[in-house]
């Protein structure tokens, strides 16, 4: 539908150039063939005026259609050059032999006697190389500008799809990634704690299924993004009870309306799990997300100790969700990762505002 409207304005726009280019003539009576007007009562259908405009329709397209694309698009500009004088000469010896030949009406009386033909030819070669000029040079104009256009769209389009392949990509090794630490802990509990294992694998349930039917989409309610992070955090708090102190503070009623990209932050909530708990002594992990002026502030800390990081496996999501930011909001974010004694700490910040 786009494109048939597109097409429809641009043929409009065609004729709308050529009736006006028509039409200069009468707008400038020192224009091209006013030797005319005083001869020729019908001077709107004059035969010779109606030949040239169809030369001048003929090369505009001729040029913009055939020679631009084949010659001067293939850096054959020296048989581009060539054809084109050709084609000028040619359309001015046509111009220049029918001239004569038309019957035009004698001059009423008292009207200014006729200049000598050759005069004529003269003015007239003048006045036509100067409109063939204009239209070669709108032709060449047009055509650039034309397939300019094209081309940035197609990289645009290119780079549209390149996009959405590459996060697809991200977010496939986001959620196999999370699938293996949830199974993980679900087996331990049904190990350890099989009183909690039900409940654990409800919300293993309720996680996957906003995987598999809400996460799929470009993008989800932050609403629903919190509740599938805060649903995550309940799991591992059923997994490690009190072994594990878990702080928690999800606050963003403001931003309840917008949208947000899916699986985006669940990565730095993974990873504080993962290198937070395992051999500490002490384990504690701190999450808040809230809202501050239509911008998402998202702070994770945990403990962890130096010597057991293993940096194989560290930061897959991390690295990932980076990468994310950095295609998804190039200049409306900002990601901060820092480490203070045992603490590992990010901060991220995303501006949602239109």
């Amino acid at each position: 539908m786009l494109k048939n409207t597109a097409a429809f304005f641009l043929f409009l726009l065609h004729v709308i150039f050529w009736l006006a280019f028509y039409l200069v003539p009468f707008v400038d009576p020192r224009g091209i063939h006013a030797v005319h007007k005083s001869m020729n009562p019908n001077f709107f259908l004059d035969i010779h005026l109606l030949i040239n405009h169809a030369l001048f329709i003929f090369l505009f397209y001729f040029n913009s259609n055939l020679l631009i694309p084949n010659f001067l698009k293939k850096a054959r500009k020296i048989e581009y050059t060539l054809i084109l004088f050709f084609l000028f000469i040619t359309i001015l010896t046509i111009s220049y032999i029918i001239f004569p030949f038309l019957r035009l009406p004698k001059p009423p009386i008292g009207a200014p006697r006729l200049p000598d033909i050759n005069v004529l030819r003269i003015n007239q070669t003048i006045a036509l190389s100067i409109p063939l000029l204009f239209v070669l040079m709108v032709s060449t104009t047009y055509r650039i500008v034309r397939d300019k256009y094209l081309q940035d769209k197609i990289n645009k389009e290119k780079e549209t799809e390149n996009l959405k392949t590459e996060l697809s990509f991200l977010r496939s090794q986001i959620s196999p990634h999370f699938i293996f630490n949830a199974l993980n802990s679900s087996i331990i509990l049904v190990r350890k704690q099989s009183d909690l294992a039900e409940s654990c694998l409800l919300k293993l349930a309720s996680l996957l299924r906003y995987m598999l039917y809400e996460a799929d989409d470009d993008k989800v309610l932050i609403e629903n993004e919190i509740q599938y992070i805060s649903d995550y955090i309940d799991l591992q708090g059923i997994r490690f009870g009190e072994s594990v102190i878990i702080q928690k503070h999800l606050n963003v009623d403001e931003l309840f309306d917008q949208y947000i990209e899916p699986m985006l932050l669940i990565p730095f909530i993974e990873n504080a799990f993962k290198h937070g708990t395992s051999v500490l002594k002490n384990p504690e992990i701190h999450i808040s997300i809230e809202e501050k002026q239509g911008t998402l502030l998202l702070e994770v800390k945990n403990k962890f100790v130096t010597t057991i990081r293993d940096n194989k496996n560290n930061g897959i999501g991390l690295t990932n969700v980076g990468r994310r930011l950095e295609l998804l909001y190039p200049t409306k974010h900002t990601l901060n990762q820092t480490i203070e004694k045992d603490w590992y700490s990010v901060f991220l910040t995303i501006d949602l505002t239109k």
